[in-house]
């Protein structure tokens, strides 16, 4: 005779929703580290971008204009990032707690399932003793 865990399509399914949650946690993170690069990016074009206009003099009005209207887009698009990245965070957060409760409804399954093997294997060894105890019962009595 062999284990079977009684609530083994329960312990299934909290693995598969544990498995879920780290998915959705990987997108999330990997979500915020994209706004992260973009950000950096933005980071760097805005220094080469003034560290060019140091270099150069501007001459015509319109290229001033022009600089100016680059720096104010950059500078929304950095904002915009920022709340993004605001964002981003809350949802690891809320995704990190949904993994933690799914990996605790997933261990306290598996304790039930270790209680419920030990039960199993001590039933097992009184069987087998008994079985013994009834091998040796008969013998002495021949």
């Amino acid at each position: 005779m062999t284990f079977r865990f009684s609530l083994d399509p329960v312990l299934r399914v909290r693995e598969h929703k544990e498995k879920q949650q780290k998915q959705k946690l990987a997108r999330e993170m990997k979500r915020r580290q994209n706004l992260a690069d973009q950000k950096k990016d933005i980071a760097a074009e805005l220094e080469s971008f003034l560290g060019q206009k140091d270099i150069h003099k501007v001459h015509d009005i319109r290229k001033l204009r022009n600089s100016y209207a680059h720096l104010e887009h950059a500078h929304n698009v950095m904002g915009k990032l920022d709340r993004d990245m605001k964002k981003a965070d809350k949802a690891i957060s809320r995704e990190r707690d949904k993994l933690i409760v799914a990996h605790r409804e997933m261990h306290i399954m598996e304790k039930v399932r270790d209680r419920e093997y030990t039960i199993y294997k001590t039933e097992m060894e009184r069987a087998d003793q008994k079985a013994m105890d009834e091998i040796a019962t008969h013998s002495f009595n021949r």
